[in-house]
């Protein structure tokens, strides 16, 4: 897998990434395309890789 293929399924480094804080991290996507309506990655820590409805992932 390529370098450029990494970071698109890191969401750390993803543009559309975001996060707001009420007593937890909560981490998501604010991507158009996304398939999940609410776009929510995760609470306090980011996951390894890119969820699956993410329209930047390459499979």
């Amino acid at each position: 897998m390529g370098l450029i293929e990494n970071r698109i399924q890191n969401c750390a480094e993803c543009e559309f990434m975001g996060k707001y804080d009420y007593g937890k991290k909560i981490y998501y996507c604010d991507h158009e395309d996304r398939t999940d309506d609410m776009g929510k990655l995760s609470v306090n820590e980011l996951p390894k890789r890119s969820p699956e409805w993410c329209p930047l992932r390459k499979n």
